[in-house]
């Protein structure tokens, strides 16, 4: 019966979601809505879970309709079928009890080649152009500025159209990088609720690692050091065209994973040298603001920085 009860909440908790595609919530709500459907996959047998899904679908695309017209309920449907791919692949994982790492890179993989489809698929068949609606979007947003005649609220910036424009070729040029960095924080959140969620209803669920002890392939570092080399020696063509949008994508991709390790090789130093738990928190709240301390995860990868701080122990 709780089992129940708690299914039926969370049918709920995903119509809402569903719903708040349609306001400015979307921003935050987008990241948690493949949760409830991973968690009914999970919980639920398939017949069930079938039974729950088109329950929910039904009333998303009656009150889809009330709210516009049959085209407005159809739209928030197929969004609905976009975000349920991915908690499906998930939940299935779950189910075979598979590690949580193969678990977030699978549902960060499923949610990627989506992002391309529907790109490919728009392209091909609605001449829809992504780079061409960001500068759209981009232009809308900065007008309020270039009409300010008061640079005093402006801090004495005057907002051009060259700057527009500017802006938004490094919104398109970074498009590669944005899709990735989304894909993983979808499948990440999702993993870090649905986890202890389904613990606490008796599903047995592997955890991911502790942070202290991540240890990124160390073929990263060739990978950067070829990026940098290229644009230190590749010339105009490592600014421009393909190349320079592989480069642009490449490296701050790379960046964030060495921060990432770096984060790790904090904990793993607070660890084994007994500091007080807030100290590594607060140093790893601070990578992001802090320039060039990713570099920290870059040698931890390269040199056994772990093995003499643990062999200076013995």
């Amino acid at each position: 019966m709780k089992s129940h009860w708690t299914s039926i909440a969370w049918s709920f908790a995903y119509l809402l979601l569903l719903l708040s595609l349609v306001t400015p919530l979307t921003v935050i709500t987008a990241f948690l809505l493949v949760v409830p459907g991973t968690l009914l996959y999970t919980m639920l047998p398939r017949k069930k879970f079938l039974v729950h899904i088109a329950g929910v679908w039904i009333a998303l695309l009656a009150i889809g309709t009330l709210m516009g017209n049959y085209i407005f309920g159809a739209v928030l449907l197929l969004q609905a079928v976009y975000f349920m791919i991915p908690s499906i692949a998930m939940g299935h994982l779950y189910k075979k009890h598979a590690s949580a790492v193969k678990i977030v890179i699978t549902g960060m993989g499923v949610i990627l080649l989506e992002f391309l489809l529907l790109l490919s698929i728009g392209s091909l068949f609605f001449d829809f152009n992504l780079a061409s609606s960001i500068e759209d979007i981009m232009s809308t947003a900065v007008t309020p500025l270039q009409n300010v005649t008061d640079t005093t609220l402006t801090g004495g910036m005057v907002w051009s159209p060259e700057m527009t424009e500017k802006f938004s070729t490094y919104a398109v040029r970074f498009i590669p990088f944005t899709l990735i960095l989304c894909s993983l924080l979808i499948s990440s959140i999702t993993h870090v609720i649905v986890r202890p969620t389904l613990n606490s209803m008796g599903h047995v669920v592997s955890k991911m690692p502790p942070l202290r002890d991540w240890r990124l392939p160390r073929s990263l570092i060739w990978y950067y050091l070829i990026s940098t080399l290229l644009i230190m020696f590749a010339g105009p063509s490592a600014s421009e065209g393909s190349l320079g949008m592989i480069l642009d994508n490449l490296i701050p991709l790379l960046q964030v994973l060495f921060i990432i390790q770096t984060a790790s090789f904090v904990f793993f130093v607070a660890y084994h040298k007994k500091w007080y738990p807030v100290i590594p928190v607060l140093l790893v709240l601070a990578l992001p603001f802090v320039p060039g301390l990713w570099i920290a995860g870059l040698l931890d990868i390269a040199f056994p920085l772990r093995e003499m701080i643990t062999r200076s122990r013995r």
